[in-house]
């Protein structure tokens, strides 16, 4: 995971797949930097590099979500997979997300 803090934005860059076998280390290391970018006023979340996100990693994405709206900063995921949006789509988080559907 990759971190960049650029006009009031934290953009999270995800190297791999979100699982079971890497959140808690993820989580961890994402409250830190939320704690460290106190000027943030944003949160994103970028997926490009993920092909898989399963229950856990979904977990982990609602969970920084919730927490940027306790901060009320805004949180967007930016760049998922075909599979990944369809995801949100369906349990109803592509607009949650910041995710626009395309026409």
């Amino acid at each position: 995971m990759q971190t960049t803090f650029v006009n009031y934005a934290l953009r999270v860059t995800f190297n791999g797949d979100l699982l079971s076998t890497n959140v808690a280390a993820l989580r961890t290391e994402l409250l830190t930097q939320l704690d460290t970018q106190t000027a943030a006023t944003t949160v994103i979340a970028d997926l490009a590099n993920c092909k898989v996100v399963d229950s856990q990693g979904l977990n982990l994405l609602i969970a920084l979500l919730r927490e940027s709206e306790r901060r009320k900063l805004l949180f967007l995921v930016e760049n998922p997979q075909p599979e990944i949006r369809r995801m949100f789509t369906l349990l109803n988080l592509n607009t949650r997300f910041g995710l626009v559907t395309s026409a």
